[in-house]
């Protein structure tokens, strides 16, 4: 599924939690899709009216987990700050902000 609507959503930021505590915190399910790059694995939540797709790529040697929110929203920082509430964990837990590439 991933495939079919990750242009759906961009990145922006990254968070030293990996994806598997991320999902446990949230109690989401992780999913595997593909990316032109190989395999990746997902989890999709809604927050307070925010869309947000939390992956990480299954060869990467970067740990992090990737934060993307669907490209409609407006304001990228509060949508950060909503997910950094909803995990408990405060800014200090950000590895990047914006696009990774």
């Amino acid at each position: 599924m991933w495939w079919y609507i990750a242009g759906l959503f961009r990145e922006v930021a990254g968070i030293a939690p990996s994806l598997e505590a991320v999902a446990g915190r949230l109690k989401l399910t992780t999913e595997r899709g593909w990316e032109e790059l190989g395999s990746v694995d997902v989890a999709m939540i809604q927050i307070r009216g925010v869309h947000f797709a939390l992956h990480r790529m299954e060869n990467s040697p970067m740990t992090d987990t990737i934060v993307s929110v669907i490209k409609e929203t407006e304001d990228d920082e509060a949508a950060i700050d909503i997910l950094l509430a909803a995990l408990g964990i405060g800014r200090e837990a950000l590895t990047f902000r914006g696009n990774l590439r």
